[in-house]
């Protein structure tokens, strides 16, 4: 998301963009009757797999207890949502190829969400409201095939198509901070502890309208900058640019769980500059704007 995931939660309009890379699930008979097994793979390498009982859902076998817990959580809730939906076969085998390493924080749960929910023919944002804490504008995004605009309303999200392929593209980039956030640990720190006001909330909802409208870079710059003064003030927190990359000359926007995934770079030199800077700095993931968000030309 480029604005607002915390504010988002109570009401503010946020710009988000979807990008190319994603996550497919192949579903298949299974071959060990009430057994669904599950594997989940990148770069063609297994790094998860699981067997539960069909029904009950109990792990029978795991590489990894926590991934598990966490797998069946959601498969439950997905068989309160759709009775019986598992039981309709009597065994079941599950590949999910994840097309990004799952510590960049591209949404790796949020397309697993959205993948089981077509799977159950359920609403996505039911199961993920079950399972997850967030605004759930990232299972927007992996529904959504160009950037959006995504708020809740009264509890329930509202998206709007939007253009957002700037002229200015190329000096634009995404690039992993190599510190992954736990969203779901930054959202219950957020709603703890963080008191704002409705003007906060009506400048935030306005930054995300009006960066679509930007003309120049000059422009845009401006209202990154804006929101990270506001995000910085609400949360307490210093401003990445500021604690990490202070000798930068261009301007930095976090992203995801703000201070962590990854950050959008500006730079009035292009692509190059941004990349040579951040790989100096050791950080050598690095995608340009266009040809990453869909939506956009390449």
């Amino acid at each position: 998301m480029i604005t607002g995931e915390y504010l988002v939660l109570h009401g503010a309009l946020a710009l988000a963009v979807p990008v190319r890379t994603g996550q497919e699930m192949i579903v298949s008979p299974g071959h060990e009757d009430h057994v669904l097994r599950w594997e989940s793979y990148y770069e063609g390498r297994c790094w998860f797999e699981a067997r539960f009982s069909v029904p009950g859902m109990k792990i029978l076998s795991t590489s990894d207890p926590d991934t598990a817990d966490y797998l069946k959580n959601i498969l439950e809730q997905a068989g309160k949502m759709n009775k019986g939906f598992l039981e309709t076969k009597s065994s079941w085998y599950i590949r999910a190829n994840l097309g990004f390493d799952r510590t960049w924080g591209l949404g790796s749960s949020s397309s697993l969400i959205s993948n089981i929910a077509s799977w159950f023919g359920i609403d996505p944002f039911k199961l993920f409201f079950a399972t997850q804490k967030g605004s759930g504008y990232d299972i927007a995004c992996a529904r959504a095939d160009g950037p959006i605009w995504y708020r809740l309303m009264i509890g329930s999200p509202v998206i709007q198509k939007v253009n957002f392929d700037p002229p200015f593209a190329d000096k634009l980039a995404f690039v992993y901070s190599g510190a992954k956030q736990d969203s779901s640990a930054s959202v219950s720190k957020f709603l703890d502890s963080v008191r704002f006001t409705g003007t906060a909330r009506q400048r935030i909802t306005d930054i995300g309208r009006e960066l679509p409208m930007a003309t120049s870079l000059m422009e845009f710059d401006a209202l990154i900058n804006e929101h990270e003064d506001i995000m910085s003030d609400l949360l307490g927190l210093p401003k990445v640019h500021d604690e990490r990359f202070l000798d930068y000359q261009g301007s930095i926007k976090s992203l995801g769980a703000w201070g962590g995934d990854f950050l959008l770079a500006t730079h009035e030199s292009g692509h190059k500059a941004i990349r040579d800077y951040f790989k100096g700095k050791g950080l050598s993931v690095i995608f340009p704007f266009r040809g990453f968000v869909l939506g956009t030309s390449r």
